[in-house]
């Protein structure tokens, strides 16, 4: 047992530890049976080491004190800053991607409610947020952009997919980048999606939060219209896009140019995570949102009408498939 988990079970006095499964992050989650409330979670995050320091646990915290007054996210029950050790509360296993997997039927009642959700990141939060804080010094700059692009073209193309992207995605992202950058002005939560929401006493709760910075006013919205995990109706979608046009009081146009650009930074940064998941790490649960990723990344370059990109989306999806089933 991990000798911070043993400190928290008797600093608190906590019974019957069960692991969870982890997310795509270091951190360790641990349901336990506490003395009032039932259930709860025991939440370890990365020490610092000489080599690579860990601010997560402290960004988790102060981002938590942050939002909580506005929308839904874990509550802190107990913390041990020391241990980097927190006790939250249990919000069972349902996440969206699961309620929605078992009741399609209520798809747009949740699509209005993370749409409402995407119109307060955006609108109160970013009004509310002090410029001087870390989140909002923090922001999705050019140097950003590069890493994750190159993130993606070590884990995707060239360890997954075993080749190279095109040369004219390369020139494509530095435009694509250079665009974003002059509109990061805006609290995105970093790492919107359905595995990231949780439902929960007929709530929708925010998860993994703690990377937030400034963004695109369409980063989160294309993070989960554009979604790895599920694909949303076409009226669903409309009701995700809704609240945050209404709240920016932009025109559809305006809304759609800015979320194409998004939509195409962020789903190749995710298939650069997703591809890191498969071959480095074994998580075979990714494989499924590498195809869909691509297929978005198409619809993308259709809006576009860029022709190699839609050729090329084509040729990367048989070439994708082909490798999920050789593994």
């Amino acid at each position: 047992m991990d000798p911070r988990l043993a400190r928290a079970l008797e600093r608190w006095d906590l019974k019957a530890p069960r692991p969870l499964a982890g997310d795509a992050g270091a951190r360790q989650y641990v349901r336990v049976d506490h003395p009032q409330v039932g259930t709860a979670l025991v939440v370890l995050h990365p020490l610092d080491t000489p080599e690579k320091p860990d601010d997560s646990y402290f960004e988790f915290r102060a981002l938590q004190a942050f939002l909580d007054p506005v929308i839904h996210v874990p509550t802190i029950l107990q913390f041990h800053d020391a241990d980097r050790c927190l006790l939250v509360e249990d919000l069972g296993d349902t996440t969206l991607e699961q309620r929605l997997v078992e009741h399609p039927e209520e798809e747009v009642h949740w699509a209005e409610q993370t749409g409402w959700m995407l119109a307060t990141l955006a609108g109160p939060l970013t009004l509310g947020a002090p410029g001087h804080t870390f989140f909002m010094q923090r922001s999705f700059d050019e140097a950003k952009f590069a890493f994750e692009w190159e993130y993606c073209r070590v884990n995707f193309f060239r360890d997954f997919l075993e080749k190279d992207p095109p040369r004219w995605l390369d020139r494509l992202m530095e435009e694509v980048h250079a665009s974003l950058e002059t509109r990061a002005r805006f609290f995105t939560h970093r790492d919107f999606h359905v595995r990231n929401l949780m439902v929960h006493g007929g709530r929708l709760v925010a998860l993994d939060f703690q990377d937030a910075r400034r963004g695109a006013a369409t980063y989160d919205l294309a993070s989960i219209r554009f979604d790895g995990y599920w694909d949303w109706s076409r009226d669903a979608g409309r009701q995700l896009m809704a609240p945050l046009q209404e709240e920016l009081g932009w025109s559809a146009e305006a809304l759609g140019e800015e979320l194409n650009l998004s939509g195409i930074q962020r789903n190749l940064k995710a298939l650069g995570t997703f591809g890191h998941q498969l071959v480095h790490r074994h998580k075979a649960q990714f494989a499924p949102a590498i195809p869909r990723t691509l297929r978005h990344l198409r619809g993308h370059f259709q809006r576009m009408n860029h022709r190699d990109g839609v050729l090329a989306c084509e040729h990367l999806l048989r070439l994708a498939e082909d490798r999920l089933l050789k593994g």
